[in-house]
């Protein structure tokens, strides 16, 4: 496909998303989606599919729980009145959709009166789009991990409080200490945490993050450091490309759309990134790739 033809898809793509986004309330069919994009019904389910990496209809789903999550905490309106306001069948149905994305019912997302994150969130625009064709792979590699001997830092952060960089920083200072690295890449590693809840994940919730390499064996950890390992097994690795500003674009992806419609589940262990120093060029640069590992079962 050539580029202009390839803009032009983009423009029209985003003109149906828009007719969805303002018509959250409504009925939507597909033919009339695909009407505002001017290609026939069809044509419109591949072009949409294959840019999105989801159906019409997941999209349109998906946005409608988004969109009346808001609600359950700025007004009174029954679950029942929201569910059928953003054209759910019933109040169960509402539920089921609204827990694969918020991992938790209407009722107790309402009792705890936090916009709590959800993968995917975000409404799909021209430059969200872009991402996803050019800046991640939007299926990817199905692969068995080996179990893994890291050594390395580690830190409380949060998503209001990124304390990552510094953690980098700090232990790039002293990475040469470390004795037995396999120089196998840098791992940046989020563990299991088995008290962590869906439900509770909000952006100032603190989590676990280590920055570490893979060693032969523990000898000699340096100070400050501590040794992490990682138990292995089959993952999804997807690779983001391109400066680590626009990540969570990928990570929303990965968490909101992929991994509902792939027929897999998160596994629960740890997930993790690897820089290869080869791809890997820092974080503001336009051709660094990072490799993102999520456990799936």
């Amino acid at each position: 496909m050539n580029e202009t033809i390839k803009s032009d898809y983009y423009k029209r793509i985003e003109i149906a998303i828009k007719f969805i986004e303002d018509n959250l309330k409504n009925k939507l069919s597909l033919d009339l989606v695909a009407e505002q994009a001017c290609f026939s019904k069809y044509h419109f389910i591949r072009v949409f599919t294959a840019m999105t990496g989801e159906t019409v209809g997941s999209y349109a789903r998906r946005r409608r729980v988004t969109r009346s999550s808001k609600e359950l905490i700025t007004s009174d309106k029954s679950i029942l009145a929201i569910a059928i306001d953003y054209q759910f069948e019933s109040q169960e149905a509402y539920t089921r959709s609204f827990k694969r994305i918020y991992h938790t019912t209407p009722g107790m997302y309402r009792k705890h009166g936090l916009n709590q994150i959800a993968y995917g969130r975000s409404r799909l625009t021209v430059s969200r789009l872009l991402h996803l064709q050019n800046n991640i792979t939007m299926k990817p590699k199905i692969v068995e991990i080996p179990r893994k001997t890291l050594v390395g830092m580690n830190t409380m952060t949060s998503l209001a409080d990124n304390r990552i960089p510094q953690l980098w920083e700090n232990f790039m200072a002293r990475a040469h200490e470390i004795q037995e690295n396999k120089k196998t890449g840098y791992y940046e590693v989020h563990p299991y945490d088995g008290n962590f809840k869906m439900e509770d994940y909000t952006e100032t919730m603190e989590f676990e993050k280590w920055a570490t390499v893979e060693v032969d064996t523990i000898r000699d950890v340096p100070e400050n450091m501590k040794a992490h390992l990682l138990t292995g097994g089959k993952y999804a690795m997807f690779v983001h490309k391109g400066s680590m500003s626009n990540v969570q674009v990928s990570f929303d992806y990965i968490y909101g759309t992929w991994l509902p419609n792939s027929g897999y589940e998160f596994d629960l262990r740890d997930d993790f990134e690897r820089y290869d120093p080869q791809k890997y060029f820092g974080p503001g640069h336009p051709d660094s790739e990072m490799e993102i590992y999520v456990p799936i079962k």
